[in-house]
């Protein structure tokens, strides 16, 4: 297996270690988030008075102000020099290629030359002040960029209770979470800097065949981010847990590059918003999950994109009412596909792929990626069972039955 960018194997050949670190590594970004519990706290008082929302957990906000930190050091000097007509032009394109078909096509044609052009990241050292404004502008960026919707989201309740605060209150506050957020990043390369150690690679050698695609952005997240992802994860598997559990069905949702082959080899059926598997393959893990599925009651979806499943009232008939959702993904797309499964009323979980290798992002020719069955069966609260069961996708040829 060739690691592009990430790899939860490690030395020992399983993801098995990772999500112990993981856990841990969460446990300790947690306990030293106490310093922004106040905001947080602020915050939840200004959702419950103007029913924003309903009010969520105090870690969620906490991974909120963590995000923002984050994004505003790989990222705010790059907004503050987007000019106002091009970030509209981009804001709009993102908006088009959801339609899909030949206008998606054309729309992302149109993404990539002017993402190249205005959007591709930057290393400068130089970061503009905390202030509301400032916030504005790298918001205004990333719904440019058509990659941080969910995150957009969230961040604008953020800026909306920040604008009915004094300034130096928001500031103060943007301040923490920047420096939370360096506190992070510097503790986060220890604790799983070995999980990816090729991401810096990936972008000095493979970033410029991105030029002029709409995924200039997304392609080159930085090691922050994924690391990020990856305690994100941890935090929404945590919240989401009880919730998950209470839900009288649960499914499966995949990412197409876990096919053992690619299409036309791949037989699986379209059935409109995802594929049927046509259990053509014994080593696919789709085969091998849609059998696991048969025995404890779990159904299956593989799907060619995560917002095809999440897509409103057809997903949601697709997946059907009371559903709790694993969602399964690469450590850069998870977050927003868990946030887009709970806001349709899906409580989600995370499975992270051991590595990525779709050939849309990561790979010329694509590599088939594999999950922890054991990490899975563990979410799904499957008890151990005595029947071979593959551990780490295609190590061992046996099917569960």
């Amino acid at each position: 297996m060739e690691a592009v960018t990430y790899s939860l194997r490690g030395e020992i050949g399983s993801s098995d270690k990772y999500y112990a670190d993981a856990a841990a590594f969460t446990d300790k970004v947690l306990a030293k988030a106490e310093e922004l519990h106040p905001a947080v706290k602020a915050f939840q008082a200004y959702i419950l008075k103007h029913e924003v929302e309903k009010v969520r957990s105090r870690d969620e906000y906490v991974f909120e102000l963590l995000m923002l930190g984050t994004l505003w050091r790989n990222y705010c000097d790059d907004a503050h020099n987007l000019p106002g007509i091009p970030r509209q032009l981009l804001i709009g394109l993102s908006d088009i290629r959801r339609y899909g078909g030949s206008i998606k096509q054309a729309a992302d044609i149109a993404r990539g030359v002017l993402a190249t052009i205005f959007l591709s990241p930057v290393d400068r050292s130089w970061s503009p002040r905390p202030t509301p404004e400032h916030l504005i502008r790298l918001l205004d960026w990333m719904a440019a960029t058509g990659d941080y919707i969910q995150e957009v989201k969230r961040l604008r309740a953020w800026s909306d209770f920040w604008s009915c605060c004094r300034p130096k209150q928001t500031c103060g506050e943007i301040a923490a979470a920047i420096e939370f957020a360096g506190w992070f990043e510097s503790r986060s390369m220890e604790a799983l800097g070995k999980y990816t150690l090729n991401v810096d690679r990936f972008l000095q050698e493979k970033q410029l065949q991105h030029r002029w695609k709409e995924d200039v952005v997304f392609s080159a997240r930085r090691r922050v981010e994924y690391h990020l992802n990856m305690v994100g994860a941890e935090i929404m598997n945590r919240a989401f847990r009880e919730e998950f559990l209470k839900a009288g069905n649960k499914a499966v949702v995949l990412p197409a590059c876990i096919r053992y082959h690619p299409k036309p080899k791949c037989q699986a059926r379209s059935n409109g918003l995802s594929c049927e598997c046509a259990g053509c393959e014994p080593r696919c893990q789709v085969n091998m999950l849609v059998k696991l599925g048969k025995k404890h009651s779990f159904d299956v979806h593989l799907a060619p994109h995560e917002s095809a499943v999440f897509s409103g009232e057809a997903g949601r008939r697709l997946i059907g009412e009371n559903t709790g959702i694993i969602g399964v993904a690469c450590v850069t797309n998870l977050i927003s596909g868990g946030w887009k499964a709970k806001g349709m009323g899906m409580p989600p979980q995370c499975v992270l792929l051991d590595h990525c290798g779709c050939r849309k992002h990561w790979h010329e020719q694509g590599i088939p990626t594999d999950i922890n069955f054991d990490r899975l069966k563990k979410i799904l609260d499957i008890a151990p069972d005595p029947d071979p069961v593959i551990r780490t996708g295609r190590d061992i040829s046996v099917i569960p039955a």
